[in-house]
């Protein structure tokens, strides 16, 4: 085989190498040329270094590589290899080195989203700049998927979820060329998502119409990128926040509203909404298996206050409405928050005027609850259940007063 079909052939393997993305260590370290570009034309070069004859004299397989780089690395002139630190050092210098503009195309979003990809990417132009600025546009032609790599390894973490593209244009009379970066959504996508709004201080009337504008609140994330919606997740829990708290039954409770976003292709946001001042709830229930009880009615409603910092208390009235035969029982206490699903209590109830003392063990939906009542007479009365959506809870329920002391009450919150 002649040295110009050796070269040929190294020229062949190397160009292979260099559209393939397999591990090659090589002895060829390149000078004057970018990282990320550098990587791929070393593990070239290299390849055809290695295929080179040993026989030949190290000043001809010097030239040879010279010819080869120039030939397969083009928009750079390659000079002066040489051996240093057992490696072979070949320096480069750009033939012609056009300056760059970067310019990014934005997705098309729904506010704010819109808003919240350019923070994202408002230092990407500069940061791209600095890796192509002076790279010919000759060199692009062998090294356009290493600059992809690159500027997707800068992007990645600032727009995860989304892809690139990357254009080159060439405007007429100009000094500069214009590398275009423009952005793909990558899949899962948010398809829908599932809101609710729990409060033990407002009746479940009121929770049902905010669940709804906790759900147009949120409408601009659909469609969007999991991963993306991911990376904002502190940012959409608050735009959920504030569409809530712009709601009258918000404003005027001063309730403070908090928002659990969990992105998913079904994602979740789950708000938490308790009013600082007042408390309204509002039941009828229905027993079964005994006799001594009848559906009911019940109100609650109560006035918060905290007359010793971190000490939250509430003055409360309660009213139940036996319907079978319309007698009203009522109850005035107050009780105090020990932990955050935890209240102990007293009331006065009336007809009689005995004191009760009373506990509750709060839960959400599809969580577990418990009450308990003992009055000064030594009576108990007690439930257990467990709600099941925001309308219907079901309870095991006691009453040492009944002769069915036992029952199953279903209780509709309203």
């Amino acid at each position: 085989m002649t040295r110009r079909s050796r070269a040929v052939a190294a020229a062949f393997l190397a160009a292979a190498l260099l559209f393939m993305s397999l591990p090659l260590y090589g002895a060829v370290h390149i000078e004057g040329m970018p990282a990320w570009m550098a990587e791929s034309a070393e593990k070239s070069l290299s390849a055809v270094w290695g295929e080179m004859d040993t026989s030949i004299s190290l000043s001809e397989r010097f030239k040879m590589l010279t010819l080869v780089a120039d030939r397969l690395l083009t928009g750079y002139v390659f000079r002066s290899p040489r051996y240093r630190n057992n490696q072979v050092e070949v320096k480069a210098h750009a033939e012609e080195a056009l300056a760059w503009e970067v310019e990014l195309q934005m997705p098309s979003l729904p506010s704010p989203g819109d808003k919240w990809f350019q923070e994202d990417t408002v230092s990407l132009p500069a940061l791209i700049h600095s890796h192509i600025d002076g790279v010919p546009l000759a060199a692009l032609a062998w090294a356009d998927t290493a600059l992809k790599r690159e500027i997707r390894s800068l992007t990645e973490t600032r727009a995860p979820g989304w892809d690139i593209a990357v254009f080159v244009e060439l405007p007429a009379n100009a000094k500069s060329n214009i590398l275009k970066v423009s952005f793909l959504p990558q899949q899962p996508f948010v398809l829908a998502v599932t809101p609710s709004v729990q409060s033990g201080s407002l009746p479940v009337a009121f929770q049902s119409d905010l669940k709804d504008n906790l759900q147009s609140g949120l409408f601009p994330i659909v469609g969007l990128p999991v991963e993306w919606v991911s990376h904002h997740k502190n940012d959409i829990e608050k735009l959920a926040e504030k569409a809530l708290e712009d709601r009258n039954i918000v404003v005027n409770s001063k309730a403070k509203v908090s928002v659990d976003f969990r992105p998913a292709q079904i994602s979740r946001a789950d708000a938490l909404v308790e009013s600082s001042r007042f408390t309204v709830q509002a039941w009828a229930a229905a027993y079964g298996g005994t006799d001594d009880k009848y559906p009911e009615v019940g109100l609650h409603i109560g006035r918060k206050s905290l007359p010793v910092s971190g000490w939250d208390v509430e003055l409360y009235g309660e009213w139940i409405l036996s319907t079978n035969d319309f007698d009203l029982e009522s109850r005035w206490g107050a009780r105090w928050k020990v932990h955050p699903r935890m209240l102990l209590g007293a009331e006065l109830a009336y007809p009689g005027g005995e004191v009760w003392w009373r506990f509750w063990f709060t839960g959400k939906v599809k969580e577990p609850y418990a009450w308990w009542r003992f009055s000064e007479d030594s009576y108990s009365n007690f439930g257990v259940g467990y709600r099941i959506n925001e309308f219907l809870s079901i309870e095991l329920h006691y009453d040492e007063r009944d002769e069915d002391q036992w029952s199953i009450r279903a209780v509709g919150n309203l």
